[in-house]
């Protein structure tokens, strides 16, 4: 499965793999992060196995887009 960085908005519903945690899960929210260390701007709230966790766009695998 190919890992790319991520650099567009993705839509609530997307579903992704976090890979630091090497879980699937569904975007249920995306924030914009201004901070001078991050090359995506996206934040995303991820919804795996019933808990929130918070993930950036390169931390991401998109797997289906709703």
């Amino acid at each position: 499965m190919a890992c790319e960085s991520i650099h567009k908005r993705l839509k609530s519903g997307t579903l992704v793999r976090v890979n630091r945690l090497n879980e699937y899960g569904i975007v249920i929210r995306a924030n914009v992060y201004w901070g001078p260390t991050i090359d995506d701007p996206y934040c995303y709230e991820v919804l795996v196995k019933g808990k929130k966790v918070s993930a950036y766009g390169g931390g991401l695998t998109v797997i289906g887009d709703s």
